[in-house]
């Protein structure tokens, strides 16, 4: 019994007719007829009744017809995974993340390529109002963001709780407080993000409900330019806690009151296929996400 055998069964058992079924295999009739004969006589039994008024399957052929097809299936499952297995040795993945999560994402992108040194990886790093755009019009194959996304067009999986959290140098005054509250804050100048960016307004609505208006020395739409002057002892900063970009000689701080969290999450194109190597890197998230324990 060979492959083709249980496909020429399964084209007559859905047409119950052998020159319609004939051309869905793109054989002849008689060709046709010929491997049927021979899958009956490898099961000893018929699998069809042939008669003046059509064709109809036998009690066996309708129990056959359900391993037949299980077995077409498996194997064209196989065939995709194999597929999506060469695919992550010669294919692509561009991923869109907020400068914010670059601590997550750079991490994760790594293990991806150290167990598929031939992909070829994207990353592209810009505002999440950018990013959700460019997912939707099918020019990243995940990102990350924040849910509910404003797209329409994008599906979300939460992955972990994003909350802001104070950042300080080493030798700053505030590292060694168990956490640090409005009183504390109103004297330090502040390094922050940009207006306009979903982090720099999470913070604003945070200082808005200390009644706290902060003495600003910096903004910028970059965190690594953030980091580096707060490292340098020149500023504080707020920004999301778990996923910061790099913390060497910096600490983080706990704020008080806790700052309401928001959801970070995957970003993905509704309805439209997920690519093996997006799924691999989703993977590489989550499972970092769960680490921290979030």
């Amino acid at each position: 019994m060979e492959l083709r055998h249980l496909r020429y069964f399964t084209a007559v058992a859905d047409t119950l007719h052998f020159g319609r079924a004939a051309r869905r295999v793109h054989v002849s009739q008689p060709t046709l007829s010929q491997q049927i004969r021979q899958l009956e006589e490898e099961l000893g039994t018929p699998l069809f009744e042939r008669a003046r008024t059509g064709v109809r399957l036998t009690q066996a052929g309708e129990l056959f017809r359900t391993y037949a097809s299980r077995a077409l299936e498996d194997v064209d499952a196989g065939r995709m995974a194999v597929g999506a297995l060469r695919g992550l040795a010669t294919g692509s993945l561009r991923v869109g993340y907020p400068p914010s999560m670059r601590g997550l994402v750079v991490p994760a992108l790594a293990a991806v390529l150290r167990r598929h040194p031939g992909l070829v990886l994207s990353a592209e790093e810009a505002v999440v109002r950018r990013l959700e755009r460019r997912l939707a019009d099918g020019k990243l194959d995940v990102g990350l963001g924040y849910a509910p996304a404003r797209s329409p067009d994008l599906d979300t999986e939460a992955v972990f709780d994003s909350r802001l959290a104070l950042v300080v140098s080493r030798g700053h005054v505030l590292a060694s407080a168990e956490s640090v509250g409005a009183r504390q804050l109103a004297s330090e100048p502040f390094a922050l993000l940009s207006p306009g960016l979903r982090v720099r307004s999470r913070v604003d609505a945070y200082f808005a409900t200390l009644r706290l208006s902060p003495r600003i020395a910096l903004e910028s739409n970059a965190v690594a330019t953030v980091l580096a002057i707060v490292r340098a002892g020149l500023a504080v900063t707020v920004l999301p806690e778990p996923r910061l970009a790099d913390v060497e000689r910096l600490v983080v701080k706990r704020l008080a009151p806790a700052p309401r969290s928001e959801l970070a999450a995957l970003l993905w194109r509704k309805g439209a296929p997920r690519a093996p190597a997006a799924e691999l890197f989703a993977s590489e998230v989550r499972a970092r996400a769960k680490e921290t324990g979030d």
